[in-house]
């Protein structure tokens, strides 16, 4: 088990939104390219071939769909056995059946993608609200972070620091600058 200070967490976490904020307004293009960079620069080539194959994908459902219903005239026609329908219609279903599984799956991660775009779009309009914040309150709080993990001091390497992570609303994490994110911890009055 491990203990950090009340006061000493709230004037990191106030450090940190001051720091995002401050980060967005100094160069809203650069705080957008580096947010870009780290979630969604990878995504996006990955998102443009799903989006392809989710086309390719769909075509060939509607046209397997006309298949099967020729298919199905010819059997009743006569212009094919009745086996053959039935090998052909069960090859076709298997194949309808795979491709709209893969649809969903596809279509599901689409739109998990696009769902994080928008979700940067609303962390900025939480960092426009809040510029110049001087006081932490469980609000601002709510609204920026979705969840701060304090990590145990590294006692094998003899310091008594302890890495705090900050997970943003919307956004996830952010890499800043490690030394930013570690709290000397004063031995004073606490147990580890």
């Amino acid at each position: 088990m491990h203990y950090i200070r009340e006061e000493t967490l709230k004037l990191f976490v106030l450090q940190r939104i001051f720091d995002v904020t401050a980060m967005f307004f100094d160069d809203i293009q650069s705080f957008q390219n580096m947010v870009y960079q780290q979630r969604f620069e990878e995504a996006e080539k990955a998102v443009k071939r799903q989006k392809k194959e989710l086309e390719q994908a769909r075509k060939r459902i509607a046209e397997l769909d006309r298949i099967f219903k020729r298919i199905y005239e010819d059997d009743i026609n006569g212009t094919i056995s009745h086996e053959r329908f039935l090998k052909l219609s069960a090859e076709y279903e298997a194949e309808q059946k795979e491709l709209t599984e893969f649809v969903k799956v596809e279509q599901a991660a689409v739109d998990t993608y696009e769902q994080d775009r928008t979700d940067f779009d609303s962390f900025a309009a939480v960092i426009r609200k809040y510029v110049g914040i001087r006081e932490l309150t469980p609000t601002i709080v709510n609204e920026f972070v979705k969840k701060i993990i304090v990590h145990a001091p590294d006692k094998s390497s003899g310091h008594r620091r302890q890495k705090i992570e900050i997970v943003w609303n919307f956004i996830g994490e952010l890499e800043q600058d490690e030394n930013k994110q570690t709290i000397e911890r004063q031995r004073k009055g606490r147990t580890s």
